[in-house]
C-alpha cells in the first residue's frame, strides 16, 4: 500500500509540510488529532518545528486519508494548531 500524506497549509494556501501515514483520532464532534512523522515543504524531516501559538491557524488536506479510511468523515481540517512541535509532531483541528 502506498504512503498516505496529509498536507498542511497556511491560511494563504502556502504548503508548509506534510505527515506521512499519520495516526488520526476522529472525535464525534468533528475534532481531529493528527500525530506522526512530519516533513517540511522541502521533504526534510526536522527534529522540531517552530510555531507561534498566536499565529493564524493552518488548514490540512485529509483527502488521501479519507479515501483509505471510512472512519474519516471530513476531507479538510480548519483551525489546525500544533500541539507538539517535536517529532512525532502532533496537531489538532476541526473538520469542515
Amino acid at each position: 500500500m502506498a504512503d498516505v500524506k496529509v498536507s498542511v497549509y497556511t491560511p494563504a494556501g502556502k504548503h508548509v509540510g506534510y505527515f506521512v501515514n499519520p495516526q488520526v483520532k476522529a472525535h464525534a464532534d468533528g475534532d481531529y488529532e493528527l500525530s506522526g512523522d512530519f516533513f517540511d515543504a522541502s521533504g526534510e524531516k526536522p527534529v522540531r518545528i517552530d510555531f507561534n501559538p498566536q499565529a493564524m491557524p493552518y488548514t490540512a488536506d485529509l483527502g488521501d486519508l479519507a479515501n483509505n479510511d471510512s472512519k474519516i468523515a471530513h476531507r479538510q481540517l480548519r483551525a489546525v494548531y500544533i500541539q507538539s512541535g517535536r517529532q512525532p509532531v502532533k496537531m489538532s483541528g476541526q473538520g469542515q
